[in-house]
């Protein structure tokens, strides 16, 4: 493939292979799912490309070959990558096992990989696949043309005749067709809870392309570069031409992901701003370019995870916005930065709509967790703040709460802070812990030593409020007795049981205690 210019740097016994497509490898499980054929793109920033790829795993799943693309160096000017950008590592374990090992020039991206092989396997392939040659050549020309997923999407629903649609991996249309008469474009409220229930399939399905409900399903890439699912009319399982459709489709989508990332990286001045809280005429410009009013009641969604895996980061944005788009009146604005994603909103359901943004989320974390793989993912969501400003800082409040609940996928909302349990959450454990055995680590031990329960009598007192007739019926004593128990608490505690600051810090400390 000469357009391309690539650098060959091992494995010149493997070029006479045949490449059928590309892939993206995935960062965690490079060889992972590799089959016959593939052209494997690396990142040499973004993947961490070094001798540990599993290049005998790529080799055993077929891989065609491999390709590095360059590592983007922010201000330096260059021309071309030099080959020692590559580890010599991996150089070396690809010329061991035949695998032949390339360098992309600068600018050559996965996508213009992607196009170049997919119109070389069209063309290749055509004298034998007769109509279905001629339909991937359309397509191939539309989307050298420019053509965008609905565009590809309508092309290819007039050739089956039969309706389709791509969502994303948590259920959002992105695009639908008929197969007759004018695009439908943007999904209507019904497509939204077929895609759903069509996700749900897809996650329990063994493999792809799967028949869900009458309807195919195939996967539009997988690992880092999986984004979403083609879903068509009728049983399409053995059509192999329309998987090799579903690669264009992505490569349609690839164009509109690569700007949303840019979009997004840029979005995170609009962070800044409101962080500051120096430039609202700035915040109110930027948010009213996105369709939010300076009126508007402010809603953030803030997301974090465990791990560095971007593709989970884009998951996780794509759930928030599937939430969002239930809402035709909701606009919204996201901003990704290293550490956090957060979304800017502004919903057309008044009060509560931070509250149903969050109950909605906690439906989906169910049967979405499977997307995670092993990460774990907090959000955190505002929506009674006066001002951006406190919102961003209570919905990342909201989140740290969210992160200290069991589960891999965790919501809170920031109304939940209202309540003390809600803070304690928000402390690390081994801070709780420390704390309770300070203040009632002399009761626990002259219990242990004395068989007593002075812990349990001073958790009565407090649930009774202090009352002391109230308690000392509570637990079946006399007041005399229990008078002598809460001294002895007083004493082992140094706190003052009368003073409102120290029943505050014995109710927080049997809080924290976890034998509690």
């Amino acid at each position: 493939m000469p357009e391309l210019r690539l650098a060959l740097l091992a494995g010149t016994e493997g070029l006479a292979r045949e490449v059928l497509r590309v892939s993206a490898a995935d960062p965690v499980d490079p060889g992972g799912g590799t089959i016959a054929g593939e052209l494997v793109v690396l990142r040499a920033d973004g993947y961490g490309v070094d001798g540990a790829v599993p290049v005998r795993a790529l080799v055993a799943g077929g891989a065609a070959a491999v390709v590095v693309l360059p590592e983007a160096r922010g201000g330096v000017d260059r021309v071309e990558p030099a080959p020692d950008e590559v580890p010599y590592a991996l150089v070396e374990v690809c010329g061991q096992a035949g695998l032949p090992l390339f360098l992309a020039p600068i600018g050559v991206t996965a996508v213009r990989i992607a196009e170049v092989v997919a119109h070389r396997v069209a063309v290749e392939r055509g004298p034998t696949t007769g109509h279905l040659s001629g339909r991937q050549r359309r397509l191939i020309t539309a989307l050298a043309e420019g053509a965008d997923t609905q565009d590809l999407l309508d092309l290819l629903a007039r050739e089956l005749g039969a309706p389709c649609r791509v969502s994303t991996p948590a259920g959002r249309v992105l695009a639908s067709a008929t197969g007759s008469g004018p695009a439908r474009g943007p999904a209507v409220a019904g497509d939204v809870v077929d895609a759903v229930e069509t996700v749900r399939g897809a996650l329990a399905a063994e493999r792809l392309p799967a028949l869900i409900e009458g309807e195919t399903v195939f996967a539009l890439g997988r690992g880092p570069a999986f984004a979403g699912y083609l879903v068509c009319a009728g049983d399409r399982t053995g059509d192999e031409a329309l998987a090799q459709a579903a690669d264009l489709l992505l490569l349609g989508g690839a164009r509109r992901a690569e700007r949303l990332a840019v979009e997004r990286a840029h979005a995170w001045e609009l962070v800044d701003l409101v962080e500051s809280d120096t430039a609202p005429d700035a915040v109110r410009a930027r948010l009213g370019a996105a369709g939010i009013g300076p009126d508007a009641a402010p809603i953030v969604c803030c997301a974090a995870g465990d791990g560095a895996d971007p593709a989970i980061g884009r998951l996780v944005v794509d759930l928030i916005e599937r939430v969002f788009a239930a809402d035709p009146a909701t606009r919204w604005v996201v901003a990704c930065g290293k550490a956090e994603s957060v979304v800017f909103a502004s919903a057309g359901t008044g009060a509560g709509a931070a509250a149903r943004i969050a109950e909605e989320l906690e439906r989906a974390a169910h049967w979405w967790e499977p997307l995670l793989g092993s990460e774990r993912v907090a959000i955190g969501i505002a929506g009674t703040s006066p001002t951006w400003a406190t919102a961003l800082a209570e919905a990342r409040g909201a989140r740290d709460i969210a992160w200290a609940r069991p589960g891999r996928l965790t919501v809170a909302a920031g109304p939940g802070i209202d309540a003390y349990p809600a803070l304690l959450a928000a402390v690390p454990g081994p801070v709780r812990s420390a704390f309770a055995d300070r203040v009632l680590g002399g009761l626990r031990a002259y219990d242990a030593e004395h068989g007593t329960d002075l812990i349990g009598t001073l958790a009565a007192f407090l649930a009774a409020n202090g009352a002391w007739q109230r308690c000392a019926a509570m637990l079946d004593v006399h007041v005399s007795a229990l008078h002598q128990r809460m001294g002895r608490v007083r004493d082992l505690t140094g706190r003052d049981l009368f003073s409102a600051r120290d029943r505050v810090d014995l109710l927080l400390a049997l809080e924290s205690d976890p034998g509690c």
